[in-house]
């Protein structure tokens, strides 16, 4: 009996074991094919109950036993991918799961996204909740972020004042040349874009030196980071003025990882998009060689209305960006290559303000201009909190060459030859003994060329003019700096010199033109000078004092006496930051400067075919005084953002501008004359995040006023130019399917001459994009443009533009557009401006009607 009962359960066990089903498998990702691990994988029944649960191991493997697997199911989820089901029924195992990656829609819990974080000193906005679907690039994004202002020319301002540093992922990729990121990266690889407040760009003077700027940081989406990332675009098209195919491409790759990071891009159009901004250096320090061109024969230009519309051109930039990051500091090369031809016709209208009557020059301009520039700098840099160390090498060759053909008052022909050539370098080295001890060493040298060549066909007579002009410029300098509780002290002292070569020759001059046509000057100065520095902190205030003073000795080589000047130039800001939400600023100064030296030249110059300037024969001094006060305020939770400066200053020349007219022909030159010239700006903004819409809104305004004394036909002339502004933009996604952007800008602007009453002139801009989405692979756009110039008193020019642009995205990688530009096909645009002796009146042409069909690819 013991036996069978033994018997019987054996059996039972036996078929229990038989009925076991061993359920395995791996989990990988399918692209990839790399082992998933954490990725849940729940057995459920017919019934929709849980049996089963198991979570993939470091190999990606699971395992789980059950009864039976008939009518039962596999759900196998992992964030960032796809949730995946797999019916068991006629299954075999071992089992592998391919993963597909995106994202997993969590339907239990609604999250929401704070669009502007605030952590500190550092301000975070969502790049997601403030872009839009027609956004090509973060630049796009960045305009719509309250606090943050965008100009045309691609320069980015935080709170009304220029950022001091732009990072990628907390590195200097680029230098002041962060158009090429702004307008090249994709806003879709941004999380987020961070405004470090009070940055200090130098860790090694953190706590020691005050700084009032802001950085701006991009923070990569994970999809961007370690990686490559590529998108292309490629148009074609044709134009109804001028006539012909039009064409617009880009190409553009990223790597962003940690020990190295590259951007390269190649772009080139006809479009009239202007490439200039991608190539700006924004950071760039003055040249210590002070040289410019002499001669000015450039093409017209049109104010108010957007390269788009005016620029007739052939493009082409490349750029080439690199990062390594070493074991101590960084190794960075940036390299640009541009080519710009561009043509231009206008008429125009040029009036003198005489007391013998007023002069009047009619002119019809058709010219072609030319540019290459070719831009190299290398960079080391140690940045610590105990260390810093910088050498940079740069050069920068520039060939340029306009021809210009004058009709009207005075037919001509005109060409030039303008070529640039620098080169600098600068070291800097900053050390930091026990915390509290700092010292410096600087140097910095600049060599730079500059010859000009003027060609000019008037009245069957030739007429060459070559200017040469070389300049050398070094500085060197030393700093001792002490902190202690809240105060720091340094002392910095330096020699700087300066030699300067300027020789012009021309052949002949018109009858009418008196004067010297040729020019032997040299310039060269040796400068000793010590700047005493004081800074105190207290709770969250900053008073800084600075006291420099500089003695220089000048030689002009037997064109004039030597001579020994002493400069002192103090000057003091206070900041107040009594929470992070306002700060305010009180700023002075008041001092003495030598005058531009390369205004010493006493023959004549011709700038172009009827100018002629002359430069000074003796050696000034000035004097200046400036007083401003600026404030910000933010309030991130409300998404509310302010900022307003007030600035006077006074300045005093011992010499005066002189205009004198020889029937057509315009001469320039300076006389012993006091000129006292006075200057009030006013500027402000505030803007506000409009959550309820997804969008935001800014209102901002400006008051110029410049007054200055010139003399014309030798009569003294006091102008007064003054201009104001106010605008406004908002923009938001009020549905799923309709986003839009509205900017209205109204300005007025007089000249006063002498007292003359004088009317103001107003003008008035209206900007509308609509951007339907009434599918998810489509979108059209459509935008229009109003302006409304007063050209004289009571007498007003009205022009709109339209353009519209049909997107359909066939995938995520793969983009297809059409777009029609200047669908009115305006092909004209009147406007006029004010100097302080004359007016000017043109007549511009416009870029016509124009089609554009366009691809793009990312990956």
């Amino acid at each position: 009996m013991k036996h069978f009962i033994a018997y019987i359960l054996f059996m039972f066990t036996s078929v229990g074991a038989i009925a076991q089903v061993d359920v395995k498998g791996v989990v990988i990702d399918d692209k990839s094919k790399e082992p998933l691990t954490g990725a849940s994988i729940i057995m459920k029944g017919a019934d929709n109950t849980i049996k089963k649960f198991a979570i993939s191991d470091k190999d990606g493997t699971f395992f789980m036993t059950v009864a039976s697997v008939a009518g039962c199911r596999l759900e196998i989820s992992m964030m960032g991918f796809e949730k995946k089901n797999i019916t068991l029924d006629n299954t075999s195992f071992p089992i592998t799961i391919k993963m597909t990656y995106g994202a997993v829609q969590l339907k239990e819990v609604k999250i929401k996204a704070e669009r502007i974080r605030e952590q500190g000193d550092t301000i975070s906005y969502n790049v997601s909740s403030f872009a839009r679907s027609q956004d090509r690039s973060i630049s796009d994004v960045l305009k719509r972020m309250p606090g943050i202002d965008v100009s045309k020319s691609g320069k980015i301002q935080y709170q009304g004042e220029d950022i001091n540093k732009f990072y990628i992922e907390g590195s200097d990729l680029l230098g002041g040349k962060y158009g090429i990121a702004t307008n090249g990266i994709s806003h879709d690889d941004v999380g987020a874009v961070e405004v470090m407040e009070n940055h200090q760009p130098m860790q090694v003077l953190s706590g020691i030196s005050f700084s009032n700027k802001a950085a701006i940081n991009l923070k990569l989406k994970n999809k961007a980071k370690a990686t490559w990332s590529f998108h292309g675009d490629a148009g074609g098209g044709w134009s109804w003025q001028p006539e012909g195919a039009v064409w617009d491409g880009e190409l553009f790759a990223m790597c962003a990882m940690s020990k190295f990071q590259n951007i390269t891009t190649l772009r080139t159009n006809n479009t009239g998009e202007d490439l200039t901004s991608s190539n700006t250096d924004f950071f760039a320090n003055r040249r210590g060689t002070g040289l410019s061109n002499c001669v000015n024969i450039g093409l017209p230009g049109v104010p108010s209305l957007g390269s788009k519309r005016t620029l007739f051109n052939r493009s082409a930039l490349v750029s080439a960006n690199n990062l390594w990051k070493l074991s101590r500091g960084e190794f960075k090369a940036n390299i640009d290559y541009s080519y710009n031809r561009v043509l231009a016709n206008a008429s125009n209208t040029t009036t003198y303000f005489l007391d013998e009557g007023n002069r009047i020059i009619t002119e019809n301009r058709d010219g072609t201009e030319r540019d290459h520039s070719l831009c190299g700098k290398f960079i080391y840099e140690l940045n610590q909190k105990t260390a810093f160390v910088n050498n940079t090498l740069q050069t920068n060759i520039n060939w340029n060459d306009i021809k210009l053909s004058t009709a009207g008052s005075i037919p001509t022909a005109q060409s030039a030859d303008l070529p640039d050539y620098y080169v600098n370098n600068s070291f800097k080295m900053i050390k930091k003994f026990n915390g509290k001890h700092l010292v410096t060493f600087e140097s910095r040298n600049e060599w730079e060329a500059l010859p000009q060549t003027l060609n000019i066909g008037l009245n069957g007579n030739t007429y060459r003019q070559h200017v040469g002009d070389h300049a050398f410029y070094t500085h060197e300098s030393a700093a001792y700096a002490f902190a202690l509780k809240g105060i720091a002290i340094s002392l910095e002292g330096g020699i700087k010199g300066y030699w300067r070569l300027m020789d012009s020759e021309l052949s002949e001059l018109p009858q009418q033109l008196p004067g010297l046509t040729e020019n032997v000057v040299n310039t060269n100065s040796f400068t000793v000078y010590a700047i005493p520095k004081l800074e105190y902190w207290i709770r969250r205030v900053n008073l800084t004092v600075n006291l420099p003073v500089s003695y220089a000795h000048y030689s002009f080589d037997k064109a004039m006496a030597n001579r020994g000047e002493v400069y002192f130039s103090p000057s003091l800001s206070f900041n107040w930051k009594p929470n992070n939400r306002f700060t305010g600023a009180i700023r002075g100064n008041i001092g003495s400067s030598p005058m531009n030296l390369n205004l010493i030249h006493p023959g004549l110059v011709m700038t172009d075919y009827r100018t002629l300037k002359s430069g000074v024969e003796n050696f000034y001094n000035l004097s200046s005084q400036k007083v401003s006060a600026s404030f910000s305020y933010k309030h991130t939770r409300y998404g509310l953002f302010a900022d307003g400066m007030v600035m006077h200053s006074w300045s005093h020349q011992p010499y005066t501008l002189s205009q004198q007219l020889y029937s057509d022909y315009v001469v320039y030159s300076y006389a012993d004359a006091d000129n006292d010239e006075k200057m009030f700006l006013a500027v402000g903004s505030l803007g506000k995040t409009l959550d309820f819409m997804r969008g935001s809104c800014n209102i901002s305004g400006s008051f110029n006023r410049n007054e200055s004394k010139l003399l014309s036909q030798q009569q003294h002339v006091q102008s007064v130019n003054s201009n104001w502004n106010v605008s406004g933009k908002v923009n938001g996604s009020p549905w799923r399917w309709l986003s839009l952007e509205y900017a209205i800008r109204y300005s007025q602007k007089r000249l006063k001459i002498s007292n003359a009453s004088t009317q103001w002139l107003s003008a008035l801009t209206n900007e509308l994009t609509l951007d339907f989405v009434p599918h998810p692979k489509w979108e059209w756009q459509i935008s229009g443009e109003h302006y409304r110039n007063e050209l004289t008193e009571g007498m007003f020019k009205n022009i709109a533009m339209l353009d519209t642009k049909l997107i359909f995205k066939a995938s995520k990688l793969i983009e297809l557009s059409a777009s029609l530009t200047n669908m009115l096909n305006n092909k004209q645009y009147n406007y006029t401006t004010y100097s302080q002796l004359s007016s000017f009146e043109s007549q511009r042409q416009l870029r016509g009607r124009q089609l554009l069909i366009s691809i793009t690819l990312r990956k």
